[in-house]
Parts: C-alpha cells; sequence; structure tokens
C-alpha cells in the first residue's frame, strides 16, 4: 500500500492535506479517486477539478498554494517529481541477469552483471555490454560496440554497422569508404527504437553519459555528443558532426556533416544547421539562424 506521507517522504518534501491512499497514476484531464497527478501551471479549472475528486494527491507548483484543499505537495518542478514517483512506486523492473533464448550472441562478446538483452538481438564478438543494461528485442550490435552502465537500447535500434561514406571515382562510379572505426557509449544513456549509431571510418563514433536519443534518429559515423545532451524524433546528425554538452535537437532537425553545435545550444524544429552554432543560443529555420541567447 502507497500513502501519500510516503510519496512526500521520498520527494523529502511536505504533505499538505490527509494521508490518502494512492493505488494509480492518472492525467490531469482526468483524475481518478485515490491517485496521483501533477499540474505544472496553475489554472482556477485545474484547481476546481482537483479540490472535487475524492482522495486524490496532487503535486503542483507554489501557484496552488492556499488554494486546494485536495492532498497536495508543493514542488518547484511537479512533472520532474512526478516522473521520480512514478519511476521509484510504479515502474517494474524488467528482470536481472536474462538473456532470451534467441537472441544470438557471439563468442567472444562481454556481457556484464544484471544485463537484460531481449528476443532477437544480435550482439557481435567484439561488443563490450556493461553492467545494468536493458537491450530490448531486436536490437543490433555489430563489429565493436561499447556500451557503458545501466544504459537502455530500444527495439530496432542498430549500433555499430557502416556508415553511407562514398567517394567517386575516374568513371564516376561511388566506391565506399570502408569502416575500421568503433562506436563508444557512456553511462545512463537511452537510445530509441529504430535509430541507427554508425562505426567511425577510422577512430570512434562518440555518446557520453546521460545522453538521451529518441526513437528515429540517425547518428552518423565519427560523430561526437557531448554529456546529457537530448535528440529528439526524427533528428538527422551527419558523420563528424559534434554536439557538446547540455545540447538539445528538436524533431525532426538535420545537422550538416562536421557542424559543431555549441554547449546548451537549442535547435528549433525542423531546422537545417549548416554552420556552427555558439553556445548558450538558439537556432531555428532553413537554413538555421540565431534568435535568441540562453544568458
Amino acid at each position: 500500500m502507497i500513502t501519500a506521507k510516503d510519496i512526500a517522504n521520498y520527494l523529502q518534501l511536505a504533505l499538505n492535506g490527509k494521508n490518502t491512499t494512492i493505488k494509480c497514476y492518472a492525467q490531469l484531464s482526468s483524475p481518478l479517486p485515490h491517485s496521483i497527478v501533477f499540474a505544472k501551471k496553475y489554472s482556477d479549472s485545474f484547481a476546481y477539478q482537483l479540490n472535487n475528486v475524492d482522495n486524490i494527491l496532487s503535486i503542483v507548483t507554489p501557484e496552488y498554494k492556499n488554494r486546494l484543499t485536495c492532498s497536495h505537495i508543493i514542488s518547484k518542478n511537479p512533472r520532474l517529481d512526478y516522473i521520480r514517483v512514478l519511476s521509484h512506486f510504479f515502474t517494474q523492473e524488467k528482470p536481472k541477469d536474462f538473456i532470451h533464448t534467441t537472441a544470438n550472441i557471439e563468442h567472444g562478446a562481454t556481457i556484464g552483471k544484471n544485463v537484460f538483452i531481449g528476443a532477437g538481438c544480435y550482439i557481435s564478438s567484439q561488443s563490450i555490454i556493461n553492467d545494468g543494461c536493458i537491450i530490448h528485442p531486436n536490437v543490433v550490435l555489430d563489429n565493436r560496440v561499447v556500451l557503458g552502465k545501466n544504459c537502455e537500447i530500444k527495439s530496432g535500434a542498430v549500433l555499430g554497422q557502416e556508415g553511407f561514406g562514398f567517394e567517386r571515382d575516374e568513371n564516376g562510379e561511388p566506391v565506399h569508404f570502408p569502416h575500421f572505426g568503433d562506436v563508444i557509449i557512456g553511462n545512463n544513456v537511452f537510445i530509441g527504437s529504430n535509430t541507427t549509431v554508425e562505426r567511425a571510418t577510422l577512430g570512434s563514433t562518440i555518446i557520453e553519459d546521460n545522453v538521451k536519443i529518441d526513437d528515429l534518429v540517425q547518428i552518423g559515423h565519427n560523430s561526437h555528443i557531448g554529456e546529457g545532451s537530448m535528440i529528439t524524433v526524427g533528428a538527422i546528425v551527419c558523420g563528424g558532426a559534434v554536439l557538446k554538452p547540455q545540447s538539445y535537437l528538436a524533431p525532426n532537425v538535420s545537422v550538416k556533416e562536421k557542424v559543431t553545435i555549441g554547449r546548451r545550444g537549442l535547435v528549433g524544429i525542423g531546422a537545417v544547421v549548416l554552420k556552427d552554432v555558439p553556445d548558450d543560443t538558439i537556432v531555428a529555420g532553413v537554413p538555421a539562424k540565431e534568435i535568441n541567447r540562453n544568458k
């Protein structure tokens, strides 16, 4: 049994109201009795709605103070604290040290402790998977891929195969550049479904610690993705591009080869980045142009 007090204690925040029992989670638009919800912005209609649901717990911004009669927790970042509560109290972890019988793991691959590998995966002999990783069904780790600790790779992702690198010969025929490099991925990295991360031609394609990559993303050969960066759905990072730490690519962004996105740079939806972006800068458009500075 989970109580509102349990949740408040976990968040190290004060509980306002009675210590009700929490049985489920719900959306703010359709709250349920004995559920937990969150509100990022103040609204009179949301306050009225929350006050008319029995035995609900809400995590809300300071604007709601003295306006709620239901049980509530005041938070500076309600969405973040709600995520923490769901992850701690409601999420079921995958079994540890589990490798599905249909996974194809070549002799020589290194598998750490507490690793989950789902059905239909292919893990090459040169791959290294460190402790605590979760690899969902039908993932490919080809050639030499090194996964740090506690990474999660969603279904259909392909890591470590060769990229699209060609040079035309004297007759105009495309000749493929052979790839001899690898893919090095740090700790706590999340990679979405059907995302591809290409091995380097020479050297390494690098994804640093705490990077989060959405579904359907292309990371080209020899790219370097800095710590804590986030890349959302449909983005294309061409070969040799650099994203410095804490950068952010919105959906369907394209970054030209060997372009650098500065530290904490933000690229707006659908932008095409053809030249370097300075630190703490927001760009958008086709081609991308500066529209604001974060500092």
